[in-house]
């Protein structure tokens, strides 16, 4: 298993290279020019990883993964690699037989939106410390707090909220936008943990 995935990451990066051999150089302005956009798409990926599992607390969101190979790339919130700010930003370095990662931020921070009660933020799971490549994988997170409970009245007359928590696949592109939710590829559970596995994707293809 380890060396096909390296086999496989080997052909990706030949094939990034091909494509980054097709750069124009304009010499009147002496400026290289490429549009890799155009040429290389991420999409989604159901490789790399086994669960995705996310706790959505009252002030932070807790995200736990397992890879299905040795992992030595990085882990980080959609916008937050630049600046790699340490509750945005994972770099677990290479450990053999490492293979379960956790990372926890807040909700008012690591450009976690919020609209209305729910509040979303995308985690990006890159197999490459530096380059975003066909086969890396990320994951649309909300906590929607907007929900009330079945029993909503406690001792003083007051509702409660419960919480939504929910996971979609998406594009590791950070270019990508999305438009809406595919109900194909999320995981949704009324409480303040959800998890999405590859073995829930594929039960989900089949029945859609």
């Amino acid at each position: 298993m380890f060396c096909s995935f390296v086999f496989s990451k080997l052909v990706t990066l030949f094939v990034l290279m091909v494509q980054l051999s097709g750069i124009v150089c304009d010499k009147k302005d002496g400026i290289f020019q490429t549009d890799i956009g155009n040429q290389m798409t991420i999409g989604l990926s159901d490789e790399g990883y086994k669960s995705v599992q996310l706790k959505c607390g009252s002030n932070s969101m807790v995200v736990k993964l397992e890879t299905e190979e040795d992992f030595e790339g990085v882990i980080y919130t959609r916008g937050s690699f630049s600046d790699k700010k340490s509750s945005c930003f994972l770099d677990p370095g290479y450990r053999k037989g490492q293979r379960s990662f956790s990372i926890k931020f807040p909700l008012d921070e690591c450009n976690t939106h919020k609209k209305g009660e729910i509040y979303s933020n995308t985690l990006v799971l890159q197999h490459d410390k530096e380059l975003i490549m066909p086969g890396d994988a990320a994951f649309h997170l909300e906590c929607d707090y907007s929900k009330p409970r079945d029993v909503t009245v406690n001792a003083d007359l007051q509702k409660d909220n419960s919480v939504v928590s929910r996971i979609s696949l998406t594009d590791a592109d950070p270019s990508f936008k999305e438009k809406r939710r595919n109900k194909r590829t999320t995981a949704e559970n009324i409480s303040d943990t959800v998890i999405l596995t590859q073995d829930f994707l594929k039960r989900r293809k089949e029945e859609l």
